[in-house]
C-alpha cells in the first residue's frame, strides 16, 4: 500500500486528497482466512460491493502464515476458532515475525466472551466483528482500520516536517533502484548533504525558524532535481521518492540510471548554488551552507546501505579539507582516513584515563634580558593503540566531538597547578599561557572554570593569559567582546596568537580586551639575513604598542630573527632557539640555569 499517494504534490502543507485516499483505501489487499468457505465468500461479496478489487484467500490456517509472508496484504480478517491453528495461535506468530507484526488484524467471532476479546486485544488485534457480519459494519470496521495503518505508516516512514522519506522508507526505495540498475547494467549515485549552519541558527534564532529552513530546503532539493535537465531523466523513480530526511540537518538522494558520474556531480553543483541564496524568514536574512559527498553505484559499494554511508565519508571529507567545490567524490582512501578519525576519536575519549595526554612547556623569553618569564602550555598525545598523535591531526576532533572542553580543562588545570609550582620555587611571577578553542570560549561554565582552577591551583589570576586565534575571536566578534569582558573581569590577561593570519577588521581588534599580541611563525620565517626588510612585522608591532598590548614573535630560530624582532621592539619571543616544547621536569632544568639562586634545588 503505497501511502505516498494519500498527499498531494504540496505535501508539506499535509492535505489529503480526497480521491486519492478513496483509491488508496479501496487499492488495499485484503487477506480472508477462515475455515468455512462459504464464509470468505461472502465477506468478498460485500467488500467488492465497497470497491475493494484485492483479496487473498484461504481456508486452511496451516498456509497461512506463509501465504502473508508471500503476498503480504495490508490487513488480514481473521477467524479465532479454526481447527489445527486457531487464530490466536497465527496472531501469537505474527507479532513474533518482523516481516508480519506491522500488519493490523480484525477479529472474527461469534463469542461474546470478553476474556476471549481481551486476549485477541493483548496479541495485537486491532478491532473484531461479530459473526454473522454486517455488510455496513464490516466496511466501517475495514476502512478505519486502513486509516489508521496509513496514519501510522505515515509516521513511521516520512518526516514530518518536510514530509520527504525518513532513512529506512529511502533505503528500501533506493534498493528497488539499485536492483533495476544492477539488471541493466548501468550505474547510480548517492549524494548525501549536509546543512552546515543550523545547529548555530537553531541555537541563536530559535527551532522555529531552523524547522521553516528545513522545510525551505527541502523544497529547493526537489526543484534543483526537477529543474535540471541533466538529471530529470536519469531518474527510475518519481524525484520525490530518491530524496530524503536522513538526520536532522542531512539529506540524502539516490539516482540513477547515470550517463557518467559527472551528472552526479552537475546536481550537486545545481544544489549548492540554488541553496546558497538567502531566505528571509521572519524578518531574518538566513544563508545556508552545504557540503556534498557523492558515492557511484556499484563501483563504491555493492549495496545501498554501504553506498550511502561511504557518500556521508566523502560528505565528511568535504568538509574537513574544504575547497570551493563543496562536494566530493567517494575513494577508497577517505574510507581508510575516516577509520583513523575514528580509531583516534575513539582513543581520545579515554586518552585522559589512560594518562597518555601530557601537557609540554615552550618557553617564553624576554628579548631584552634572554631570561624566562613564563611558558605556553601545549597538549601533546602519546597513544598506547596509535603511537603519537599530532596535534594537527587530534585537535579538529577534539573540537567537532566536543572532547575539547574537557581536554581543555584538564590541560588549564594541570598547567596552572605546576605554573604555581614554578612561581614557589623560583621565586618570581611566573607567567603562563594557555589555548582556548572557540567551544571552550562559549561553554556556558567557562568563566566559573577558570576561577575555580585559579582557586585550586593558587596560581595569582594576573599570571595566567589565555590564548584566542585571530580567527576565532573575528568569528561572531560581538558576543565574543562580551565573554572576553567576562573572563577578564576575573584579573587574567587575553592574548591573541597567529596575528596576521585571519581577517582581523581593526575597528573590532580596538574593542577587544586584549593584552598580548602575538605574531605568526610563517612571518619570523621571512627574516632570512640581516638586510631583509618587513614592514608588516613592522606595523603589526607598532599596531600593538598603539593599542596598549605586549608582543610577543613566534617561531624564533636564528640570531638573525632574533636581533631583528630586537630592533621592532618586540618585548618576548618563543622558539627553538630558546627550546622547543618540553616536559614539566626538563622545563625546570631550563629555569635553573636563568634563576640559579632562587631554585629549590
Amino acid at each position: 500500500m503505497n501511502t505516498r499517494a494519500m498527499y498531494s504534490d504540496n505535501l508539506h502543507d499535509g492535505e489529503v486528497e480526497d480521491t486519492e485516499y478513496e483509491s488508496l483505501i479501496t487499492s488495499a489487499t485484503i487477506m480472508l482466512v477462515d475455515d468455512e468457505p462459504i464464509n470468505t465468500d461472502v465477506l468478498q461479496t460485500y467488500l467488492e460491493g465497497e470497491g475493494y478489487t484485492n483479496f487473498i484467500a484461504t481456508c486452511e490456517s496451516t498456509k497461512a502464515l506463509d501465504i502473508m509472508r508471500q503476498q503480504k496484504p495490508d490487513v488480514v480478517l481473521l477467524d479465532l476458532m479454526m481447527p489445527d491453528i486457531s487464530g490466536f495461535d497465527i496472531l501469537i506468530a505474527m507479532r513474533r515475525d518482523k516481516r508480519l507484526q506491522h500488519i493490523p488484524v480484525v477479529i472474527l467471532t461469534s463469542s461474546d466472551d470478553a476474556e476471549t476479546k481481551l486476549k485477541a486485544l493483548k496479541l495485537g488485534a486491532m478491532d473484531f466483528l461479530a459473526k454473522p457480519v454486517d455488510a455496513s459494519e464490516l466496511a466501517l470496521r475495514l476502512r478505519n482500520t486502513l486509516a489508521a495503518k496509513a496514519y501510522q505508516h505515515q509516521l513511521v516512514n516520512y518526516d514530518q516536517l518536510t514530509g520527504l522519506p525518513k532513512l529506512d522508507a529511502f533505503l528500501d526505495t533506493a534498493a528497488a533502484t539499485a536492483a533495476t540498475l544492477k539488471e541493466n547494467n548501468t550505474n547510480g549515485a548517492a549524494l548525501h548533504i549536509y546543512v552546515e549552519n543550523l545547529k548555530n541558527i537553531n541555537s541563536s534564532l530559535g527551532r522555529d525558524i531552523g524547522n521553516k529552513l528545513l522545510q525551505e530546503f527541502s523544497r529547493k532539493l526537489e526543484q534543483c532535481i526537477r529543474s535540471t535537465d541533466a538529471i530529470r531523466s536519469a531518474f527510475v523513480a518519481d524525484a520525490r521518492t530518491s530524496i530524503a530526511r536522513t538526520g536532522g540537518d542531512k539529506f540524502s538522494i539516490f539516482l540513477g540510471p547515470l550517463d557518467s558520474p559527472q551528472t552526479a556531480a552537475v546536481l550537486a553543483r545545481r544544489i549548492i548554488i540554488d541553496t546558497s541564496d538567502p531566505l528571509i524568514l521572519e524578518g531574518h536574512q538566513i544563508f545556508t551552507n552545504v557540503k556534498i559527498g557523492i558515492a557511484i553505484y556499484p563501483d563504491d559499494a555493492a549495496d545501498t546501505v554501504e553506498l550511502i554511508h561511504n557518500a556521508e565519508t566523502a560528505m565528511t571529507y568535504a568538509r574537513q579539507h574544504g575547497g570551493g567545490e563543496g562536494y566530493a567524490f567517494y575513494s577508497g582512501e577517505m574510507n581508510a582516513e575516516s577509520r583513523q578519525i575514528l580509531a583516534m576519536e575513539t582513543g581520545l575519549r579515554s586518552a585522559i584515563q589512560r594518562d597518555e595526554l601530557k601537557v609540554t612547556y615552550q618557553p617564553k623569553v624576554d628579548l631584552q634580558s634572554g631570561k624566562i618569564i613564563g611558558a605556553e602550555a601545549l597538549i601533546r598525545w602519546i597513544s598506547g593503540d596509535l603511537g603519537f598523535v599530532g596535534p594537527d591531526k587530534f585537535i579538529p576532533i577534539a573540537e567537532r566531538t566536543g572532547l575539547i572542553v574537557p581536554i581543555g580543562e584538564w590541560i588549564l588545570e594541570q598547567a596552572c597547578t605546576q605554573a604555581a609550582e614554578w612561581r614557589s620555587a623560583f621565586a618570581f611571577d611566573f607567567r603562563l599561557a594557555v589555548n582556548v578553542s572557540i567551544k571552550q570560549l562559549h561553554d556556558s561554565d567557562m568563566v566559573s572554570t577558570v576561577q575555580r582552577i585559579l582557586d585550586r591551583s593558587q596560581l595569582p589570576a594576573q599570571s595566567l593569559t589565555l590564548e584566542l586565534t585571530e580567527g576565532m575571536v573575528m568569528e561572531n566578534a560581538e558576543s565574543n567582546i562580551e565573554l572576553l569582558h567576562q573572563l577578564k573581569s576575573l584579573g587574567i590577561k587575553l592574548s591573541i596568537d597567529d596575528f596576521g593570519t585571519g581577517y582581523s577588521s581593526l575597528s573590532y581588534l580596538q574593542r577587544f580586551p586584549l593584552d598580548e599580541l602575538k605574531i605568526d611563525r610563517s612571518f619570523i620565517e621571512e627574516v632570512k639575513s640581516e638586510e631583509i626588510r618587513t614592514p608588516i612585522v613592522r606595523a603589526m608591532v607598532s599596531l600593538a604598542h598603539d593599542l596598549g598590548m605586549t608582543v610577543v614573535a613566534e617561531g624564533i630560530e636564528t640570531d638573525i630573527q632574533l636581533n631583528h624582532m630586537k630592533t621592532l621592539q618586540c618585548e618576548l619571543f618563543q622558539g627553538y632557539l630558546c627550546s622547543k616544547p618540553v616536559i614539566a621536569k626538563a622545563f625546570s632544568e631550563l629555569l635553573m640555569k636563568d634563576y640559579p639562586r632562587q631554585s629549590a634545588a
